[in-house]
């Protein structure tokens, strides 16, 4: 292999796919203030991790750098939706989020019924995205069924809807764990089964493991990361819940827990998926 780090990884894939994204959207969405809106919140600073871990996991069995930009509609399509995904929640029927990663909003740049347009834009061009792939039928369909699964409402639709109706009540550790596995955990799991799918890979309980574990890290991070602000201190975190210390156990033993999952994969370059495990540390 010729790439052993993930970051190395990233910023070798990162601006070929960031054109590929936003020309192919450029190009089919005619309408132009829908256009606009997709575009606004698809180039609005991501970081792609999701598209990029499922790109890892390909290139980790076996395949080429310079052959990887035949999976970028499948890559993209995970990106549309963890997109869509976020202009929905900053709506103010849900989050009511002024700002996106220091950006206005969608809903604020556009309108609310702008941006749940283009929410709903992005969704469905995702499947578009997938089905017009030149993989072969039962890659796309491994994608459209695991995919549909993860993000809908079996998924990260369903923890949405906890996380709305439920915002306040407080919750048990085992019921906040199920919401952060479900908005969360499931999309990123999505993209590294989807990359084993694309790449011949036998699916093992290894690598499955690893997803969820590092997907529930996700967000165990993020809720320490906003520890102490002001805008999380009644909200349903895991240091709200457990305290601070406790949930950095937590996030450790998640880590461990991954990379020992990791290392039993067989026929699998290990070294992507091991030093993604880095974005953890503090």
């Amino acid at each position: 292999m010729e790439i052993k780090k993930f970051t190395e990884f990233h910023e070798a894939i990162l601006p070929e796919f960031n054109e590929f994204l936003i020309n192919k959207l450029t190009m089919e969405i005619k309408q132009p203030t829908l256009r606009d809106a997709m575009i606004y919140s698809v180039n609005a600073g991501g970081k792609r991790v999701r598209p990029i871990l499922m790109l890892a996991v390909i290139y980790s069995c076996g395949v080429k750098k310079e052959d990887l930009p035949k999976y970028f509609d499948i890559a993209g399509a995970i990106e549309l939706i963890h997109t869509y995904s976020l202009i929905h929640d900053d709506l103010p029927e849900m989050d009511n989020d002024d700002y996106r990663r220091g950006k206005l909003s969608n809903h604020k740049k556009f309108g609310t019924g702008p941006a749940v347009l283009a929410g709903d834009g992005l969704l469905t061009q995702a499947f578009y995205w997938i089905a017009k792939s030149d993989l072969d039928t039962s890659k796309r369909m491994a994608a459209v069924r695991i995919l549909s699964h993860n993000a809908g409402p079996m998924g990260m639709v369903a923890g949405q809807m906890t996380d709305i109706t439920k915002e306040d009540k407080k919750l048990s550790e085992n019921e906040l764990t199920e919401l952060h596995r479900q908005k969360t955990a499931d999309l990123i799991v999505a993209a590294i089964t989807i990359g084993a799918f694309c790449a011949d890979h036998s699916l093992s309980k290894n690598l499955v493991d690893y997803a969820n574990k590092i997907g529930l890290a996700f967000q165990v991070k993020d809720d320490l990361d906003d520890y102490g602000s002001l805008e999380d201190a009644d909200k349903n975190t895991f240091p709200n819940l457990i305290g601070k210390e406790a949930t950095e156990d937590r996030l450790n033993n998640l880590v461990k827990d991954a990379l020992n999952a990791v290392l039993k994969e067989e026929k699998f370059d290990k070294n992507l998926m091991v030093s993604f495990l880095d974005y953890f540390k503090n």
